[in-house]
């Protein structure tokens, strides 16, 4: 039976402590002893594999031993990460034993060491699809997870950091794969596996006359054949991941295993999140509140909800809150304000994390990441950062009985789709795929109506609405998972934006757009445009909707709908018809983003005015100055309403629950507050949190 979670606390909070050998061990005792007086309850490791094994077998952990000695006489568990691939080096002796074990760049290029502020020591040059990657990785694993397995305060193996393919830290492959005759003969297996080579021909348009001829692409312009090949790739991670989990769980079954990805969804996520006991990410924290627009925040909810989804049974840590800028060094950027790092804290703990961790608590002294991710300053002295960290550590654990949150599922959905943002990367396009879907969340969190993220390979019935934001690519599973939504749950409506099936399920673009669905939702696509500059400076800029008209603000491309047989238009453009609907009114396209003409967020008329139309509303009313509510079960009964004012200026709200409230108590200021007709009000200060505990009539 697995330990998941801390042994004290439902909401553990810890910080990254030793990245060997800094800070040096005569900081330790009092680091944490500061560390478990402010609350802190976990330190965690960033281990380097050439600092723990500098020569064959000879493992030199003596650093790590006091590390769990010391935090236990301190009350303090220990996360201990194991780094094989995505960051550090492996040992120097491995690539001068192995030197063919070095990533091999798309031009033939060979790794050498290099460095840079997260791992000033050497970066991961080595390839894991080299055979002496498992045998002495593997050796390692066990040394290690034997040497530590029963120590009373080990509380989480972390397994891969930054899950990722390799070459794309090694600086010298442009982001593309690696090309060593390791890989290139593992994802030749791979194909053979899978396609015999006429049924490759064809699945590639190729000619190949023998395997021999068979080479992986090396330009993203090659793209069904790109696609194919990251796929091997992305099913690679996996099966090493499964590899190092296997491992660990031979030696200890008992201690959670975990990896990461990154503060926004990648198209490898969801598969490699299956195979570990939770999941989770990091993310940077300076100037989200102090910049002109503080509801960028959202975004970082966006992350929030992602990992839940893809975490299994719903665990996920917020491993990484950067306890403040980056770079450091000889130059500095904006700092983070220390209500950045609290209402980040908050917002875990309202998503329903298994706890967070900060980056980091001591600046990174070999390296200009410091000072920088830091909690303490050069000398070890706490910071405000520090000291706002600790007392919302404390309100936290006041809560400890409503603790852990339940979080119901949402009556909207959005879907991420995996391999059509494979495809927008292909066009340098990511970002623009990624803001897309983030803009039609973010208009959702901020107004107070709840949404989860959700793929083709999960579970879409029930919901009221699902966004598809650039659901490009058609393959088989989300085709049948649109089809069998439609068929089987009658009360969901589905609203696609932008590229929808514009593409076959092997890249290539479709014949008949939407893939698969042209027929049965009667329209096609006539032509493509844009809303350019000029357009708007002329007022031909104005998108006619039944819920108003919708201006467009910045450039941004659209598809030009025919709607045929029953279907309707729905939304226009001058004399273009950009918006279409089915005739029994559960699908509707359209043919421009609802965020990209729009300052990368969700037009409100339009996303309030589909979600009202699908039956949704916010289970929150909030009236007078804005702040946003996240609505949250609690252990003791009732709701948790979180409320974030995202501001810097005080906020005065009047809010009315769609459930009959009788009571209502304001947890972190232990205060009863008067309600009235089911309504009660409330006061924030600038950047602040509120936690109300809300009884239902029923309930009393």
């Amino acid at each position: 039976m697995k330990r998941l979670g801390h042994p004290e606390t439902p909401f553990p909070v810890g910080v990254e402590y030793y990245r060997a050998p800094t800070p040096k061990q005569e900081c330790w005792d009092g680091d944490f002893a500061r560390l478990r007086a402010a609350g802190f309850r976990i330190v965690r490791s960033h281990s380097y594999w050439n600092a723990m094994e500098p020569q064959p077998g000879q493992y030199e952990l003596d650093d790590f031993d006091r590390l769990f000695d010391l935090a236990a006489q301190h009350g303090l568990s220990v996360w201990m990460d194991i780094m094989l691939a995505t960051h550090g080096a492996c040992p120097e002796w491995l690539t001068r034993e192995y030197p063919d074990m070095r990533v091999v760049s798309y031009r033939g290029q060979r790794a050498e060491s290099f460095a840079s502020g997260a791992y000033p020591q050497g970066g991961a040059m080595h390839c894991y699809d080299h055979p002496a990657w498992r045998e002495y990785g593997g050796d390692l694993i066990r040394h290690v997870v034997q040497r530590y397995k029963d120590r009373p305060n080990l509380l989480i193996w972390g397994l891969w950091d930054g899950i990722n393919i390799i070459s794309a830290w090694s600086r010298i492959t442009d982001g593309c794969p690696c090309y060593c005759d390791y890989t290139v003969a593992r994802y030749k297996a791979w194909l053979r596996e899978r396609y015999t080579l006429d049924q490759l021909n064809e699945r590639l348009l190729r000619r190949y006359g023998r395997w021999e001829d068979v080479q992986p692409p090396r330009s993203n312009h090659s793209v069904v054949e790109m696609l194919l090949y990251r796929e091997f790739h992305y099913q690679n991670l996996v099966d090493h991941l499964q590899w190092m989990v296997g491992e660990v769980e031979a030696l200890d079954p008992e201690h959670e295993v975990r990896a990461h990805g990154a503060w926004y969804p990648r198209p490898w996520d969801e598969r490699c999140a299956e195979h570990v006991d939770s999941w989770g990410m990091s993310m940077p924290s300076s100037n989200l509140l102090t910049s002109e627009d503080p509801y960028r925040l959202a975004d970082r909810a966006f992350s929030f909800d992602w990992s839940r989804s893809v975490g299994r049974n719903g665990r996920w840590w917020h491993e990484e809150i950067y306890a403040g800028m980056s770079p450091g060094g000889v130059v500095w950027s904006k700092q983070s304000d220390p209500r950045e790092l609290t209402m980040l804290l908050w917002m875990t703990l309202a998503t329903g994390g298994a706890g967070a961790m900060f980056w980091q608590y001591r600046p990174e002294y070999l390296s200009f990441e410091g000072p920088g991710y830091n909690l303490v300053a050069l000398d070890g002295e706490p910071t405000a950062r520090f000291r706002a960290a600790a007392e919302a550590i404390g309100q936290i654990e006041g809560l400890a009985d409503h603790l852990p949150v339940t979080c119901p599922r949402a009556e909207v959905g959005v879907v991420y789709h995996p391999k059509s943002q494979e495809l927008f990367t292909y066009n340098d396009q990511d970002d623009r795929f990624l803001a897309d879907m983030r803009g039609v969340y973010r208009t959702l969190w901020t107004h107070g109506i709840p949404a989860d993220i959700v793929t083709p390979g999960m579970d879409w019935s029930g919901y009221r609405l699902l966004f598809l934001p650039n659901v490009a690519l058609m393959d088989g599973q989300t085709r049948e998972r649109i089809e069998r939504t439609l068929a089987e749950s009658p009360g969901t409506r589905l609203v696609a934006e932008g590229s929808f099936g514009l593409y076959s399920a092997d890249g290539q673009s479709s014949y008949r757009p939407p893939e698969g669905f042209a027929a049965a939702f009667e329209v096609r696509v006539a032509d493509f445009s844009r809303v350019t500059e000029y357009d708007i400076a002329q007022g031909r800029n104005v998108v006619e909707t039944p819920y108003g008209p919708a201006t467009i603000t910045t450039e941004c491309g659209y598809a030009v709908l025919e709607p045929q047989g029953e279907t309707t238009a729905l939304a226009t453009i001058g004399a273009d018809t950009v918006g279409v609907r089915t005739a029994d009114g559960r699908f509707t396209w359209l043919g421009f983003t609802l965020s990209a003409g729009f300052g990368d967020v969700g037009d409100p008329g339009l996303v309030l005015g589909l979600t009202a139309e699908a039956g949704v509303q916010p289970p929150v009313i909030s009236a007078g100055d804005r702040v946003v509510p996240v609505v949250r079960r609690s252990r003791q009964g009732g709701w948790l309403v979180f409320l974030f004012n995202l501001e810097d200026r005080p906020a005065q709200a009047t809010l009315r629950p769609r459930w009959r409230t009788v009571e209502a108590c304001d947890l972190l200021r232990q205060s009863a507050l008067a309600v009235s007709d089911g309504a009660f009000g409330v006061r924030l200060g600038p950047w602040a949190t509120a936690v109300i505990h809300c009884i239902e009539q029923e309930r009393r």
